[in-house]
């Protein structure tokens, strides 16, 4: 009896803390992309993405890295078909993934605007504002909303010679969004 009930508990516990294989594939890609390897962590985002299609997450992060690789070299080789590959995975979950894609949309025709500011700051800057305030609009209190709209008035403001003051103000406000935010959703954007 009591093997048995060893046995019983032995398997409850791996069943319960064993971490999926989601799980174990999320950490890894992005332990990846951490150690200085976004195409290793892209790819296995990508198989994640296939596995389980409903899943936002996988896919939000696979354009977060190939954007945020755009800004740091907005120059490069790529970086207008990055731009335009992201745009059609953006585009395909807005509706389900609500704020979080808007800032991503931001950031990705931010990307956009940066690989050729003289030319592109007039047609892609409502873009962008546009896509920051929706994300706003959608979630108040979701803190890179609140942020990058702010940044983006920010940077925005040395061009246009405007009064910073209240989009300094919206960075503080971001600044404790990010202290409260809490999420149930694992991996969910922190």
């Amino acid at each position: 009896m009591r093997k048995l009930f060893i046995l019983v508990c032995s398997v409850f516990s791996v069943v319960c803390f064993g971490q999926s294989k989601y799980e174990l594939g999320m950490q890894k890609a992005l332990q990846q992309w951490q150690s200085g390897q976004p195409k290793e962590a892209i790819a296995i985002l990508d198989r994640i993405a296939v596995s389980d299609q409903e899943n936002w997450i996988p896919v939000y992060y696979k354009v977060f890295i190939e954007v945020t690789g755009g800004l740091n070299n907005p120059k490069g080789t790529d970086v207008e078909d990055i731009v335009e590959r992201n745009r059609l995975l953006i585009e395909q979950w807005l509706e389900k993934g609500g704020a979080e894609w808007y800032v991503l949309k931001g950031m990705n025709e931010t990307l956009e605007l940066i690989t050729d500011p003289m030319s592109k700051g007039m047609t892609q800057s409502p873009i962008i504002n546009k896509a920051y305030e929706t994300a706003v609009a959608l979630d108040p209190t979701n803190p890179r909303a609140v942020y990058s709209l702010a940044s983006f008035h920010l940077n925005s403001a040395k061009f246009m010679k405007v009064d910073v003051a209240y989009y300094c103000t919206m960075v503080e406000k971001s600044i404790t969004l990010f202290d409260q935010q809490k999420s149930d959703v694992s991996f969910y954007p922190s």
